[in-house]
C-alpha cells in the first residue's frame, strides 16, 4: 500500500536547460512549501543526494534525454515528474512515460501553478499524478487502439522504442533506458522499420509523426 502521509521534509530538484523556467518553477512552488528544499540537477551530473524523499521535475521541452534521467532516478529509488507542453500526448506518450517510471505528468497550461503544486504533494505521498483517463489506462492495463486502416500495429514495447528513436537515441541508449540489451533494442528497431516500411531512422520519424496525428484525429472524431 502506498504511503499516504506527507513526509516531514523532502527535496525538490529542477532539471531544465532554461534558466527562466528554473526560476519560475521555484517561485511557483515556494509559497506553500515551507518543508520543501530546492535544488537544480543536470543530466550529466552524478546522482548523489542525502537520505530522504527526492523528486525531480524534468522540463521535457529542454531535456531531450529525459527518459535516461527518469531511469537513473527510478533505479535509485527516487521520483520524477515530467513537465510537458499542453498538446504533448501524441500517440500515447503519457502512458508510456508512466511505464518508464515517471510518477507525475503536468501540462504547461493556464492552471499550471495549482497542478504542479498538487502533483508534487501527491507524488511525495507515494501517489501518481496524471490526467484521469491516463491513470485509468495505466491501472487497468488497457492500451489505446490504433485504427487498423490508418497505421500498422506496433507492440507496446515497439512504441516505447519508437518514442526514443524520434529523440535520436542510439540502440545502446535505448537499451539502457528500457532495461534491455543493445541487441534486443536493435531487434525492435529492425521490426519497427519493417512494419512502417521505411529504410532509415529519419524516414521513421516523419512517418511515425503522421501516424500519431491520424490516431489523434481518430480519437477526437
Amino acid at each position: 500500500m502506498a504511503n499516504t502521509q506527507t513526509p516531514p521534509d523532502f527535496f525538490v530538484y529542477i532539471c531544465s536547460r532554461n534558466p527562466i523556467a528554473i526560476l519560475a518553477i521555484e517561485r511557483l512552488l515556494t509559497p506553500g512549501s515551507s518543508n520543501w528544499r530546492f535544488g537544480v540537477w543536470s543530466p550529466n551530473q552524478l546522482l548523489v543526494v542525502p537520505q530522504g524523499v527526492h523528486i525531480l521535475l524534468i522540463d521535457a521541452c529542454s531535456i531531450s534525454e529525459w527518459p535516461e534521467a527518469v531511469r537513473k532516478w527510478t533505479d535509485a529509488g527516487h521520483r520524477t515528474i515530467l513537465l510537458v507542453p499542453e498538446s504533448w500526448d501524441s500517440g500515447g506518450a503519457e502512458l508510456r512515460a508512466l511505464h518508464l517510471g515517471v510518477r507525475g505528468i503536468v501540462h504547461v497550461s493556464r492552471d499550471f501553478m495549482p497542478q504542479l503544486s498538487k502533483a508534487v504533494t501527491l507524488v511525495a505521498k507515494g501517489q501518481l499524478f496524471a490526467r484521469g483517463e491516463i491513470l485509468d489506462e495505466f491501472y487497468c492495463g488497457s492500451r489505446r487502439l490504433r485504427p487498423r486502416s490508418a497505421a500498422p500495429h506496433l507492440s507496446f514495447r515497439e512504441e516505447q522504442v519508437t518514442d526514443l528513436l524520434t529523440k535520436g537515441f542510439s540502440n545502446k541508449r535505448i537499451g539502457t533506458v528500457l532495461g534491455i540489451s543493445e541487441r534486443t533494442a536493435k531487434f525492435h528497431v529492425c521490426n519497427i522499420l519493417r512494419k512502417l516500411q521505411v529504410r532509415t531512422r529519419r524516414e521513421l520519424v516523419n512517418k511515425y509523426g503522421e501516424f500519431a496525428l491520424i490516431n489523434d484525429q481518430h480519437k477526437s472524431a
